[in-house]
């Protein structure tokens, strides 16, 4: 029988397979829950051919019932409205899908919205969690439910590190350490830092790695030099804030904004001012978002690892899942300085 043939109201069954491969319920329900070590590969081979040919679609929720997993892992996002983790969940989902697992997507903005999405999600019978946080301070104390559930569990840019699940984190001082230290080398002796939201561990760690490569090469910190970044408020106070750093003396040579968004204004507000940059100022962004080269001059930014993190957190669920470790992991993945035109160094 092939496919055009087959009455499309017929469900294909287990049974059905088991016939046109002359095998019993129980060789294809083996197959089906991934139980072919014993069985001969001309068997294995047969009974997935009759699969293909009968166009045959298990029920989910039935071998959900045998293997207690619905194939299916919850992600929970903070963010959806910028464009930091939309990038990755696209990614995330390729590499899910290899493994033959679906993304079920929820958005929680505040813990209220985190505690109704654990809720939901785990009603659903997920069979794992990924984060994807934004490094804010929060309570985790809602946290101990899914320790309770004993599930694998993934936070991305969590501002608390729990022993007892698995993390992804990169490492926001160095990627500043490492944006003034170029500027150091380019001569500028000036830095100015925009740093962000003080309820974030991001903004906190950016501030460090700044001060940390100032006091390296002997440069006086200065705190009229610090002006507020925030990226979660209006952008009248980026622009006020590099105002003020103009009207300094002597004048910054260089600014490193909280976020790209952020150092577009500057930009901006620099150019306004009757001054060039990277000549007059030189400008470096951080996380290398989409429109970052297509500004004038382009952006030279510090790139977030949120690909690597999003391969890197789905891979540690799936590994969880399937049994081959018990023990949480913490990752760090380092940032990469993107070198273009807005710092005055294209190479």
């Amino acid at each position: 029988m092939t496919r055009s043939q087959r009455p499309a109201t017929k469900r294909i069954t287990i049974k059905d397979i088991a016939q046109a491969a002359g095998v019993s319920i129980s060789t294809v329900s083996n197959v089906l829950n991934d139980r072919s070590d014993a069985m001969t590969e001309q068997t294995l081979e047969r009974i997935l051919a009759v699969m293909d040919e009968l166009d045959y679609r298990p029920n989910l929720m039935a071998r959900g019932l045998v293997t207690r997993r619905t194939a299916t892992i919850g992600v929970v996002i903070a963010e959806i409205e910028t464009p930091l983790f939309l990038q990755s969940l696209s990614f995330m989902e390729s590499i899910a899908r290899e493994a033959s697992y679906n993304l079920l997507i929820s958005k929680a903005h505040t813990i209220e919205d985190e505690k109704q999405a654990i809720k939901v999600l785990t009603a659903k019978q997920v069979d794992g969690l990924i984060f994807l946080s934004v490094s804010q301070y929060t309570d985790d104390d809602h946290l101990n439910e899914l320790r309770r559930l004993d599930m694998p569990v993934v936070f991305v840019n969590r501002a608390t590190l729990h022993d007892d699940f698995d993390h992804v984190n990169w490492d926001d001082t160095a990627g500043v350490d490492q944006a003034t230290e170029h500027l150091i080398q380019l001569g500028h002796r000036h830095i100015a830092h925009l740093r962000g939201p003080l309820s974030r561990q991001s903004g906190a760690n950016r501030l460090e790695g700044y001060r940390r490569a100032l006091e390296r090469h002997g440069l006086t910190y200065r705190e009229d030099y610090v002006k507020p970044g925030d990226y979660t408020v209006s952008p009248e106070q980026w622009q006020q804030s590099t105002l003020e750093l103009l009207d300094l003396s002597p004048r910054p040579t260089a600014i490193i904004a909280s976020d790209d968004i952020v150092a577009a204004v500057v930009m901006k507000a620099i150019q306004q001012a009757q001054l060039r940059v990277p000549y007059d100022v030189a400008v470096i962004g951080f996380d290398d978002q989409h429109f970052s080269p297509f500004l004038h001059p382009a952006l030279t930014t510090v790139r977030l690892p949120v690909l690597a993190a999003g391969k890197c957190a789905v891979e540690m669920v799936l590994g969880k899942i399937a049994g081959e470790r018990t023990e949480s992991e913490h990752v760090k993945l380092p940032c990469t300085l993107i070198i273009r035109e807005s710092c005055g160094a294209t190479t």
